[in-house]
């Protein structure tokens, strides 16, 4: 669809490589991993892999590019790469593990020291155990263009008490968890900018074959800024990236989106498609762990608003579509005053959770968050069947609506029933309650999780 190669920028220059084929680099373990570059003009290429000594080659195009599939181990290393034509390079410290593609907004930007008055929670005590990390990540440096461009500037950093800071903290603790859970070196790489619409991170035609040429400039009159036209951050920050072999993705994104919940639903579902389709998955083997957005005073700073539970909803609908996916719930991490909550932690604890189960095959996890099941109303109450047991939540559920057949909703008073494992609502406003709402403002005052502490995605039995 687009170029993953090296645009050559001199002819006859020899071996050149992207940054991300870098010293200290991470590659997905037991796979077939592509690894690209330049060299001279319809020359041949060799490369050598340290952990086998096996050659491979391939004859360069007459611009230059070439590219080389390899055949990569189970986890370990560090080794060495050797790619000749007319001159050599060498690629050292290379770690054969775990590699996701870290994406979003703001708060996927967020490093581990915060934003400036914007701290982090526990920023110390991922400081602490930084050294004893097998974490390592590239950041994609922020460039927009017009065009799908195929390098920028960047390098691998191993995780320090000197590199972490600067890292994104749901990448790392996601990482993290990963690496010291499994055992293996975990690579992460990380493409994120702040105040960024999901325009931005799309080839604009898989935008137009989504959404409508109006609905794409209504969204856009929202934010102006150049780095969310359509199309601008995926060649600047995405394609230079597609292909490098990877588990998955984590995404973490929809702030800037809020109040065009219909159109952030489909879009949802095109990105997957489309960032699957440029790293060459087959059909879903690429895992798509998205992050709600947390509650906070969006749009007019309206806290009962329901634009938030309005975008969750669609993107949940739209990822549920797509297969291999999930939604991490954060109703309990949220920040009225300040759209990036320090509590990033327990973020990246979650995604780590929901891979671990899903595509790690580990046992005794609970990723999935409580869902209603089903609803009955009698006797003037409304009665909640669960999916899960109700873990931990204090007899007194807070975050439940219920309304009657006038539409209004009202707080409920929800206790939990232990012997059914059911959730009894009730509201003197509401004598016959017809419909329940769960999470569903803005800002949120919700408790209700299973018993690993995950949290209830918004909810409402009344949408049309």
């Amino acid at each position: 669809m687009f170029s993953l190669f090296l645009a050559s920028a001199v002819a006859d220059a020899g071996i050149v490589m992207s940054p991300i084929f870098s010293d200290g680099m991470v590659l997905q373990q037991d796979s077939d991993v592509r690894i690209w570059g330049t060299a001279s003009p319809a020359n041949t290429v060799t490369l050598v892999t340290g952990w086998d000594n096996r050659l491979y080659s391939c004859k360069a195009a007459p611009n230059g590019n070439w590219a080389i599939s390899v055949r990569t181990p189970v986890a370990g290393g560090p080794y060495s790469i050797i790619i000749r034509d007319d001159t050599e390079h060498v690629i050292n410290d290379v770690m054969i593990g775990e590699v996701w593609i870290c994406s979003g907004q703001s708060n996927m930007e967020m490093p581990v020291k915060g934003f400036l008055c914007q701290p982090v929670e526990d920023a110390m005590a991922m400081l602490l155990d930084a050294d004893n990390s097998d974490v390592r990540a590239y950041t994609v440096r922020r460039q927009l263009s017009d065009a799908p461009v195929s390098t920028c500037s960047g390098q691998w950093l191993q995780a320090t008490s000197e590199t972490v800071p600067d890292i994104s903290a749901v990448a790392y603790t996601f990482a993290d968890r990963l690496s010291r859970t499994l055992g293996v070196t975990v690579g992460i790489v990380i493409s994120s900018w702040g105040g960024t619409s999901i325009l931005g991170w799309m080839p604009e035609d898989n935008i137009l074959k989504t959404i409508s040429q109006e609905e794409a400039d209504e969204i856009l009159a929202v934010n102006t800024s150049y780095k969310n036209h359509p199309g601008k951050l995926f060649n600047g920050m995405i394609a230079l990236i597609a292909g490098y072999r990877a588990k998955g993705f984590i995404w973490y994104q929809g702030e800037a989106n809020v109040g065009y919940a219909e159109a952030y639903g489909k879009l949802t579902g095109e990105l997957v498609s489309c960032w699957r389709r440029a790293w060459n998955s087959k059909g879903d083997d690429m895992a798509f762990y998205a992050v709600e957005i947390a509650p906070h005073r969006y749009g007019k700073g309206n806290e009962n608003a329901i634009d938030r539970p309005l975008l969750v909803e669609a993107q949940y609908a739209a990822l549920k579509k797509c297969g291999n996916t999930a939604l991490i719930p954060t109703s309990d991490v949220g920040d009225n005053v300040c759209i990036h909550p320090a509590k990033k932690r327990q973020v990246g604890d979650r995604l780590a959770v929901t891979a671990l189960e899903k595509i790690y095959g580990k046992h005794g996890f609970e990723s999935e968050p409580p869902a209603i099941e089903k609803i009955s109303y009698e006797n003037g109450r409304a009665i909640v069947y669960t999916s899960s047991a109700l873990g931990p939540s204090p007899s007194r559920i807070y975050g439940f609506e219920i309304a009657g057949k006038d539409g209004y909703f009202y707080e409920a008073k929800a206790l939990t029933d232990r012997r059914t494992g059911t959730i009894i609502l009730t509201a003197e406003e509401v004598p016959e309650p017809v419909a329940v709402r769960y999470a569903f403002h803005n800002c949120v005052n919700a408790n209700w999780t299973n018993w690993m502490g995950i949290p209830a995605l918004p909810y409402r039995s009344d949408r049309k």
